[in-house]
């Protein structure tokens, strides 16, 4: 048997929402490098820009990246489009891309002056940052943890070591 995953349709609606705004926003389209597999795909020369090629070609986010940006439609929905905080962290993650912008959320730590309303979700950053090792940050985390600096999560020991064996 398998598992049906229910998706509700004004949240996809959303998600493809901010998938356009990242692809069109006026910025580098490097900044996405995180976010889309072979970015360059997208930046190399021709007569077009960048940001169209994305937009016409609207290719799916890595998984992490996703990940990001469903967790800000469920914290949020489309207050995001509205005037107030939520509005102010789309357009942060549209500035920095969703994996960066999941990335610097962690680091600000545990006394940072974060709404309470995000501590859920920055939580879930860090679940979806350790469920995508590939996104980069989780082996940053544990070679801090490596030379005893303090990260948010307790790091898994095996992971510390094979770490260690790779130096």
């Amino acid at each position: 048997m398998t598992d049906i995953v229910v998706i509700d349709p004004d949240k996809d609606v959303l998600y493809e929402r901010i998938r356009l705004l990242l692809f069109s926003a006026d910025l580098p389209v490097q900044r996405l490098e995180a976010d889309i597999d072979n970015i360059e795909r997208f930046t190399g020369p021709d007569v077009r820009s960048p940001h169209l090629r994305l937009v016409e070609a609207m290719p799916p986010l890595t998984p992490a990246a996703e990940a990001i940006v469903r967790a800000m439609i469920r914290a949020y929905g489309v207050e995001l489009f509205g005037r107030g905080g939520a509005n102010s962290r789309l357009r942060a993650l549209i500035k920095a891309g969703p994996v960066k912008f999941g990335q610097t959320a962690l680091m600000l730590g545990p006394d940072a002056p974060v709404p309470e309303r995000a501590r859920p979700l920055v939580d879930e950053f860090n679940q979806i940052f350790e469920r995508y090792p590939e996104s980069g940050f989780a082996q940053a985390r544990c070679l801090l943890s490596a030379v005893g600096l303090p990260v948010n999560r307790d790091v898994d020991r095996q992971t510390r070591t094979s770490l260690q064996r790779e130096q």
